[in-house]
């Protein structure tokens, strides 16, 4: 696998959350808290109730405003524990379409990430590949336009269309792995979400599953979160600049789930591929 097909696959990967995934602002002022008024003649036993009512009244009211009226948590507060929760998952199944401004995906990420078993299906502009990844062998299933675009065009129409095993001591994993695109989509995300607003806060539904939504203001993008109490990242969408076609949309499922992959039985090694191209 070449330098230049990762390059390929992680970018459109980072651009989906390059400054996409920032989060809202502050908690709104507390409202003013109503008190009654004391009669002409008070006892110091009379004053002390209203002056503790008073001050519950603040509390329960403050407590309220740090999220939205419908129960959806502030951003900032949510967001530490999402971004927390991504970078220490274990797996994770992730689906990516859309454009990057320069090129075109619609791939799915399943597996583990430690790159002990893992599943790579993508279509970048007019190349297709699934790429499994079990024991830190590689094996590699993509179609003429992928192996041109991935630097093979010599033997483009020998590898296309069957699984190529590729062994450990080929090294595909130190150029290209699901750590490695999990940890370069998330490089640039921001972790202090304390200067960030957004203009919606609500409760929203990613296929069945109850969620936070919220619309981020200045980098016109939108988040989903569960509320399932699991504080997991649902959905990242950014909206192109010219309309549906350059949308990037990002969903995962499967947090610390994901399912175990297999190896393909019709593989053949690399050796064997490369040596026949060459007789």
């Amino acid at each position: 696998m070449s330098t230049r097909h990762r390059h390929i696959t992680t970018i459109a990967l980072s651009g989906l959350l390059l400054g996409g995934l920032a989060a809202c602002g502050g908690e709104d002022e507390p409202a003013a808290t109503e008190t009654e008024s004391a009669p002409e003649e008070t006892s110091a036993e009379d004053t002390s109730a209203p002056e503790e009512t008073t001050e519950e009244m603040t509390e329960e009211e403050t407590s309220e405003d740090s999220g939205d009226a419908s129960g959806v948590p502030a951003f900032e507060e949510l967001w530490p524990t999402v971004i927390d929760n991504a970078s220490n998952a274990e797996s994770m199944t992730a689906t990516i379409v859309g454009s990057d401004g320069e090129m075109t995906i619609d791939a799915t990420l399943t597996g583990q990430l430690d790159d002990s078993n893992f599943q790579v299906d993508a279509t970048i502009d007019d190349g297709t590949v699934s790429i499994i990844a079990v024991d830190e062998t590689y094996y590699l299933n993509g179609d003429e336009a992928f192996w041109t675009m991935a630097g093979g065009e010599a033997q483009a129409g020998t590898l296309a269309g069957q699984y190529i095993e590729v062994p450990p001591e080929m090294g595909i994993g130190e150029t290209f792995s699901l750590s490695s695109l999990w940890e370069e989509f998330f490089a640039e995300v921001p972790t202090d979400a304390s200067d960030m607003q957004t203009s919606t806060a609500e409760m929203g539904d990613v296929d069945g599953t109850e969620a936070y939504h919220y619309v981020i203001e200045d980098e016109n993008a939108e988040v989903w979160v569960s509320a399932d109490g699991e504080d997991n990242l649902l959905r990242v969408l950014i909206p192109g600049e010219s309309g549906e076609d350059d949308d990037l949309e990002m969903n995962i499922t499967d947090w610390n789930d994901a399912p175990q992959v297999e190896a393909p039985e019709d593989a053949v090694p690399i050796e064997e591929v490369m040596g026949g191209s060459e007789g």
